[in-house]
């Protein structure tokens, strides 16, 4: 074969493949078979095999995006519900303390969501010093517990300072998240 039938032979191949790639176009999306990312599937266990004449490798998938997605869902959900039932657990060692140092538990809430939260809600009654003391040795191996009653004791003498006409102060209500917030209940009188 001389150079000219060579370079004419690859113009027609390579007009065959244009055409090809323009019918591929034209085909409805539907029908179209979306590119595959062969690293992402070959590292979930899918196999690559030859598929059609042309002995291109694709992946051969396990599970469907569908259903890998829906178990991704469900393993975050189980994390997220392990997480809540850890911190639940940590708050009910801390309630005696708390109650000792004048914190009375009177309702929770459990917000579910990307981000789980627990928001007790509390009523304060005064105590002495060395309640509040007590309460903070008591909770000394109880990190959330920690972290309630310092912020039950802030959140106690900022509502000392603020007067409402009208209004009186309820309760103290503890949004535990990723941002925890402390909010002062007022009701009117």
């Amino acid at each position: 074969m001389d150079f000219k039938s060579f370079v004419d032979k690859a113009k027609e191949a390579a007009a065959a493949a244009a055409e090809q790639a323009k019918n591929a176009m034209a085909t409805p999306a539907a029908v179209q078979t979306p590119p595959v990312n062969i690293e992402a599937t070959a590292a979930e266990g899918g196999e690559i095999v030859p598929v059609g004449d042309s002995g291109a490798l694709t992946p051969a998938p396990n599970k469907t995006l569908s259903a890998l997605a829906s178990e991704k869902i469900t393993q975050l959900s189980q994390a997220g519900a392990d997480k809540i039932q850890e911190l639940v657990t940590s708050f009910q060692q801390a309630l005696p303390a708390l109650k000792s140092a004048g914190y009375e538990l009177t309702e929770f809430e459990i917000e579910l969501g990307v981000t789980p939260k627990l928001i007790p809600h509390f009523k304060h009654a005064a105590r002495t010093g060395e309640d509040v003391d007590a309460a903070k040795e008591a909770l000394k191996d109880n990190k959330l517990g920690q972290i309630l009653l310092g912020a039950l004791l802030k959140a106690g003498e900022v509502h000392k300072q603020i007067k409402v006409a009208g209004f009186g102060f309820s309760h103290i209500e503890i949004e535990l998240g990723l941002i925890p917030s402390v909010r002062l209940q007022y009701k009117q009188d």
